[in-house]
């Protein structure tokens, strides 16, 4: 038993059909075993169907209509649970002699006609007894397990705690002494959420909380040696969507972690989980069935105009990650297939005043299927209407970004500034960033803050790598700052002190960027403080088609684990960059000696390119690297 759903207020009404669910129906099992489900819990109520008086015999019609969707289930391999539900009579009256006979009489006909189905069909003796005392409670399931015993001596069957049957009351629960027995709990925790939804959920501390709840059955489970079943758990349909869904993953997460089985509460109503008229699925089928603590976890984020970012993780090891996609009227559709250490993308052009609807799902080499919990986000009207390229059109990349060009929208969209004034009153007045005006002419943005960022409309000319070379200043170095570009990022970078807010050096990394237009932002991560002029980007050409691609005489030559380089006519070498043939960077020289002489005794055997930075121009050559 792992995978379980109930087929919940379909027996419990006085008459089969009299609440939210027509009578049930054969294929609902085929829809069962085709989803993945391999347990059906079927909630019965008896006493709108049994004298009440002696000898209580139950209808014929109505213990053989249980008994036709106990044999449909059976006949599809599920395992099947039948109970005694919502015969809320005895609970109000276990006191009274006459009733505790008609509740004993009831379990042995049930026992005594089912006494030879396969063991795949497991009773439970009272559903949430709310009503009676825990000495009430621990002698009633006594009481009728020695009944059951009579005529079913093996068969499994499950016993609950008093009260509504949550955790604390199995554990409390006397143990009936018996050797095929399980224990039982429901969770809906916490209450104003699960069943009155109200509030959020999926907070560090609420994901805490709830496993401490299956922490403490699990340690009584291994103390008595006794296998827990979690009957029933959910949250309403009212409440708020991103929440519910990872309230049914943590508790898909924790019965698989700690070995319960899990049968998910489905009423067809504000538990809703199969359309039963349409024959389809909610999507919380999915998470039951296929998410584990091993699939892709996701995170939803507007990041400007009409880009929804996603982010995820736990894809460890995947072969392959789909993201789908649908609207609140349409149904998931598969927008993009990305590699399997891929843990971001980028959502362009989703419409505004809508509900956008992703998961993620990972597959593995075994064929494996791992869903996300699915998540939304709303993207509002106003995103549309603001946004602006500052200079009428993107940036261009490869090209000089100046730091100053930043997109219009305003504080949020385009940017955020700890302010609310441009302290630096050089330029675009009316932006909160804080820009100041260059001696030599032109602007730069200082004054940073952590947390704060600005970004660009770029065009990306070419896929590929880049170097990107930012102009920083400071006058105490170690600001940290970091770019992205689309779902590329790069390293966490630091300025160099300088001595002067104005006075720029050159700090340097390489991006692997998407070809394309796409939105770059700065983000400043810590102080000292420290100014940002510009950024120039230069792409790298493919390992395979790189010559040299300047005029002179250059020469790169390995010898004796050292590259040395040769200009003619000379010129001061700036900086000598290493890269591999994946267009990674495998080592950075600023400024070399004069004899231009670097070891590379680190590097491993391979080919690598060598691009050398002068003043006026760069050079690049193809070098093999052999020990």
């Amino acid at each position: 038993m792992q995978k379980g759903i109930n087929l919940g207020n379909t027996l419990e009404p006085p008459l089969e059909g009299g609440w939210n669910n027509p009578a049930a129906q054969e294929y609902y099992f085929d829809l069962y075993k085709q989803a993945g489900f391999n347990t059906v819990r079927i909630p019965v109520r008896w006493d709108e169907h049994t004298l009440e008086t002696s000898p209580y015999t139950i209808t014929s019609s109505w213990i053989l209509r249980v008994e036709q969707l106990v044999d449909w289930a059976l006949e599809r391999d599920l395992f099947v649970v039948i109970n005694a539900h919502h015969d809320d009579w005895i609970k109000q009256n276990y006191s009274i002699p006459d009733m505790r006979a008609r509740f004993d009489s009831i379990w042995s006909q049930i026992a005594f006609h089912f006494k030879d189905k396969p063991e795949k069909l497991l009773f439970e003796i009272l559903n949430e007894p709310y009503g009676l005392s825990k000495s009430q409670n621990d002698e009633m399931h006594g009481r009728i397990l020695s009944i059951i015993r009579k005529t079913n001596l093996t068969r499994i069957v499950i016993f609950q705690g008093n009260n509504w049957g949550g955790s604390d009351d199995l554990i409390a629960a006397a143990i009936p002494d018996d050797d095929y027995i399980m224990g039982s709990f429901h969770s809906y925790d916490p209450y104003l959420f699960g069943l009155e939804g109200q509030g959020t959920w999926g907070t560090q501390g609420d994901y805490i909380s709830l496993e401490n709840k299956f922490i403490a059955v699990k340690n009584w489970s291994e103390t008595h040696n006794i296998p827990v079943f979690l009957g029933e758990f959910g949250a309403v349909r009212k409440c708020d969507y991103n929440s519910r869904m990872k309230h049914y993953r943590a508790y898909i997460e924790l019965s698989q972690k700690y070995g319960f089985v899990a049968c998910a509460w489905d009423d067809g109503g504000d538990f809703r989980i199969m359309e039963r008229a349409a024959r389809k699925w909610d999507e919380v089928k999915d998470i039951l069935i296929h998410t584990t603590a091993l699939a892709p976890y996701i995170s939803l984020k507007i990041m400007q105009d009409t880009i929804v970012q996603l982010i995820w993780n736990n894809a460890t090891g995947a072969d392959s990650i789909f993201i789908e996609y649908r609207t609140a009227t349409s149904a998931y559709r598969r927008i993009a297939t990305l590699t399997g250490d891929s843990v971001s993308w980028l959502h362009k052009g989703t419409a505004a005043e809508t509900y956008h609807y992703y998961r993620i799902t990972a597959q593995y080499n075994s064929g494996e299927l791992k869903f996300s919990q699915p998540q939304r986000i709303y993207m509002p009207e106003y995103v549309q209407k603001i946004r602006g390229l500052f200079l009428g059109f993107p940036l261009s990349v490869p090209g000089t970004v100046e730091a100053e060009d930043f997109d219009t929208g305003g504080e949020g969209l385009s940017w955020h500034d700890a302010s609310i004034a441009n302290i630096g009153g050089g330029y675009r007045l009316n932006e909160a960033v804080d820009i100041y005006p260059r001696t030599d002419g032109g602007y730069y943005i200082s004054s940073v803050w952590p947390g704060e960022w600005f970004e660009h409309t770029v065009t990306v000319a070419n896929e590929g790598n880049y170097i990107i070379d930012f102009h920083v200043a400071s006058k105490e170095g170690g600001g940290a700052f970091q770019l992205n570009i689309g779902s590329s990022v790069s390293d966490t970078l630091f300025a160099p002190g300088t001595q002067s807010s104005v006075i720029t050096a050159v700090v340097s990394d390489t991006m692997y960027l998407q070809e394309g237009e796409q939105i770059m932002r700065f983000s400043v991560i810590e102080i000292p403080y420290f100014s940002i002029d510009k950024m120039v980007f230069t792409f790298i050409p493919v390992a395979t088609a790189i010559n040299r691609i300047n005029e002179g005489n250059f020469n790169a030559v390995i010898k004796n684990d050292k590259l040395f380089l040769h200009l003619d006519p000379y010129e001061q070498v700036q900086r000598v960059q290493v890269f591999d043939v994946n267009g990674r960077l495998a080592g950075s020289v600023e400024k070399p000696d004069g004899l231009m002489s670097i070891p590379v005794s680190s590097l491993t055997e391979g080919i690598y390119i060598i691009m050398v930075f002068t003043a006026n121009q760069h050079y690049t050559q193809k070098v093999i690297i052999s020990h």
